[in-house]
Parts: structure tokens; C-alpha cells; sequence
């Protein structure tokens, strides 16, 4: 179905952001195919369905480029502990208990969630990705999905890998599952070469995974220096920074994302710059682990690094909210460095849109003729937002998921007037509790 979605105040296509007021003409392939000025764009037959927006924000749709959606479940489990104790009495016991029904409940509830807050697309990290990947064709939704592979020993008191047995194993998972979901689900599904970390993967498994990604031509995702046990393990495993070894196996790719990024130098920036990777921040999560550093975003930025934005998963963050995301974001770096100006709104909606677009290949983030369509649409008149202020700051710092009306993906509605149509979201809420009290 075409839609004409007229009167709304529409984010600018650059920075400095605004909102002028436009039209949009969007086509039954799910394309914006024209913005205009208000009245410019009339109504015909080929138009099944004009949307009065008046009074609303139209967004490109929100682009979360670091999940583990099936986390969902784990919302509220072991908060307020320190990491290791967290992984290992909380996370790691119920995570073996996870099958790929239960993965799929958790993926749902996840998706209502991102609906809701004007989430569009993820990028997904994690195990059973068949079962997400079904759910993320039932949503309407769009996801690039990796499994995440892992080759490390559990036992023993050194580090250890097995890359014969397992790390082959996880390969071919990897590789099997990369080719028969790349896209799927009308073009909404891409695929990516997902191995852990540096301390999580065997050198043979970090070379092997980069070969992969740029033989299938998929994206490679990663975690990159989260937290110091990583970076003090590479560097006494390998003599080289998480970012460096990475590197050194050919890891740091244009179609790289690499997740967090924190415990880098100015060596590793200049390097990721050099290789065009992206870096998917994740700022509330790694202040709520006590990850005890806060990425050099102004470093990135000025290096030309792409950052995207990601909320990790809703187990470390406790929630997908890429809005609470933008403002925490922000406001971390201006603390850290003790300077307002360290960064700016306009970066931080960049990077929850036009950012993560790039990050992971795909042409939406912004509201253009030939993009996708791919929108969100805000009430301007909650209270939270008013007075209205042209400009990103309103947004970033102001707004939340309560002003989310309604969300769309490839010219579908998911969300029309705050009521989700592809899943039933009551049932999903019910299912989950169930499941997630099973897991304890």
C-alpha cells in the first residue's frame, strides 16, 4: 500500500538537524520516493492512504546496531552484582537452559519492546538464530543476524582453544546459517559473521571468521575492548591491543562492527579510521556493568570513525531504549571529560540513525527520496516536548518510547496509533513471564 503522510515536521537529511515541515509520498515497494513542502504532494488514486501528521515528528527509523534480543528474558537478573559474579551465577547457568522455543519468546518480547521505543533495526548477536530469525520475519521487522561463536576452553586455569573441534563446529553453524537467511523475509533479513572476542576466539577462528564475512559479502561483528579483563587477556595472550590482533587477522573490515570499543588508544582509533570499521556504542550498558571507562567518542569522531549506537542486551542495559540511549550517551562523555561541548545531540542522532544505516549496509537512516521507509512517528504535543525547539537537542535529550506512536518497516505499519499489528503482544507478555520464571 502507497502512503502520503502529510503536515509532519520531518528530521532534516544533515546535521545541523532540524524539523521542517514536509510531506512524504512513500511507494507500495516501501521506497520514500518524494518530500516536499506541505500541499505540494496531492492526493490521487494512486495514494491508498493519506496520513494526517500534523502535530507529529517523522524519524527514520531507530537503528540498535549491538543486541542480544533473547536477553529480554533475563531483564532484572543479578543486578547490582560485579561482572564475573553476574556471568557466572546469573547469566551463564540460565543461558544454558535456553533452547530455541525459549530464544524465540524472548526475541518477541524484545521485538515489542523495540517497536514500541521506534526501533526499525538490529543487529543481532547470539545462539538459536534460526528461532530469532523466524521471529523476526513474523514482526515485520528488519535484522542483520550473526551467530555468535565461541571456540574457548571452559576449563582449566590458563587460556585455552579448541579450533579443530569446536571452532570448526562453530564455523559451520556460522557459515550454514549466514547463507540461508541472507535475504529473507522480503529483503529485511541480512546476515553477518558474528565470532566473540578476542579473548573468547582462537586466532584461527578470528582468521577464518574475516575470510567468511568477505567471501559471503555479510558484515562481521564483534565485541571490541569492553571491559579491561579483555584487554589485559589479548594483550598477554597475543602482545597486541584487542583492536591490533583483530587487525593482524584481518578482523577490521568496512563491513566490521565492532561493539563497544572502550579500552582503545589513539593508535587503535587511528587504525579503525584507516580501515573504515564501525564502532556500535553502547553506553548504557557498559555504565551499568562498571565497565569503569567510557569510549572515546570524540576521538572516533574526529578520526571519521562511524559510530553507530546499540543498547546491548536488555539483560546489561535493562532495556532496548535507544532514546534513553542517545541521552545517557551524551551526557556520559560530557561528565567524563568535564566539558558540555564534548559531543553533541546532533552526533548522537546521527549515530541511532544515518550512522547504524551505514554500519550495516543498508540504504534507510534517513528521509530521502529512494531510501527505505523505514519511519517512526513522535507526538510533538506529549508534555515532555513541548515547547517545540527545532533543533536535535529537543529530541535526543527530551523525548522517550512514551511518545512513539507509530513505527514502520519497508512501507508496513507495525505500530499505528500505539497498537502493534504484527504480534500479538499481549499473549507475548503472558508467555514470557512463564518462561522466564522456568529459567530461575
Amino acid at each position: 500500500m502507497a502512503y502520503l503522510i502529510t503536515g509532519a515536521k520531518v528530521l532534516s537529511s544533515e546535521s545541523p538537524y532540524s524539523f521542517p515541515a514536509r510531506d512524504v509520498f512513500i511507494s507500495d515497494e516501501g521506497i520514500i520516493e518524494k518530500v516536499a513542502l506541505p500541499g505540494k504532494l496531492s492526493a490521487s488514486s494512486t495514494h491508498s492512504d493519506v496520513v494526517d501528521a500534523k502535530n507529529k515528528i517523522l524519524l527514520p527509523g531507530l537503528i540498535n546496531t549491538h543486541t542480544h534480543a533473547p536477553m529480554s528474558l533475563l531483564r532484572g537478573v543479578g543486578d547490582d552484582l560485579h561482572l564475573p559474579q553476574w556471568l557466572r551465577t546469573c547469566m551463564w547457568p540460565r543461558e544454558a537452559r535456553m533452547d530455541a522455543k525459549t530464544m524465540a519468546i524472548g526475541t518477541q518480547l524484545a521485538a515489542c519492546e523495540m517497536i514500541r521505543v521506534g526501533t526499525t533495526t538490529f543487529n543481532e548477536h547470539y545462539f538459536h538464530m534460526d528461532a530469532i530469525a523466524r521471529v523476526v520475519d513474523e514482526s515485520g521487522m528488519r535484522a542483520c543476524l550473526g551467530y555468535s561463536m565461541i571456540d574457548r576452553k571452559k576449563s582449566g586455569d590458563g587460556i585455552e582453544f579448541d579450533f579443530d573441534g569446536k571452532g570448526k563446529d562453530e564455523l559451520a553453524i556460522g557459515e550454514k546459517f549466514a547463507k540461508e537467511w541472507n535475504g529473507k523475509a522480503d529483503g529485511r533479513i541480512t546476515t553477518s559473521i558474528s565470532p566473540h572476542a578476542t579473548n573468547t576466539c582462537s586466532k584461527e577462528l578470528l582468521v577464518e571468521s574475516a575470510r567468511l564475512a568477505k567471501r559471503l559479502d555479510v558484515i562481521l561483528h564483534i565485541h571490541l575492548a569492553e571491559t579491561r579483563t579483555e584487554l589485559a587477556e589479548t594483550l598477554g595472550l597475543y602482545k597486541k591491543r584487542p583492536a591490533e590482533f583483530l587487525d593482524s587477522c584481518g578482523c577490521l573490515l568496512p563491513s566490521t562492527v565492532a561493539a563497544h570499543g572502550v579500552y582503545v588508544s589513539k593508535s587503535e582509533v587511528k587504525l579503525l579510521a584507516s580501515r573504515k570499521s564501525s564502532i556500535a556504542h553502547c553506553p548504557v550498558s557498559n555504565l551499568k556493568l562498571a565497565s569503569g571507562g567510557a569510549a572515546p567518542i570524540p576521538e572516533y569522531l574526529a578520526a571519521g570513525v562511524n559510530v553507530s549506537l546499540g543498547t546491548d542486551g536488555a539483560a546489561s542495559n535493562n532495556s532496548l531504549d535507544m532514546f534513553e540511549s542517545m541521552k545517557v550517551g551524551a551526557i556520559e562523555q560530557k561528565n567524563f571529560r568535564f566539558d558540555a561541548a564534548a559531543v553533541k545531540a546532533d552526533d548522537y542522532l546521527k549515530m541511532a540513525t544515518e550512522a547504524g544505516a551505514k554500519a550495516l549496509g543498508i540504504k534507510a537512516g534517513v528521509i530521502k527520496p529512494g531510501h527505505l521507509a523505514d519511519l517512526v512517528l513522535i507526538d510533538a504535543k506529549s508534555p515532555n516536548l513541548v515547547p517545540f525547539t527545532d533543533n536535535a537537542g529537543w529530541l535526543v535529550y527530551s523525548a522517550g518510547p512514551q511518545n512513539v506512536t507509530d513505527t514502520m518497516v519497508n512501507g508496513k505499519w507495525l505500530m499505528r496509533e500505539r497498537k502493534l499489528l504484527t504480534l500479538d503482544e499481549e499473549k507475548i507478555l503472558s508467555t514470557a513471564q512463564k518462561t522466564a520464571d522456568g529459567l530461575k
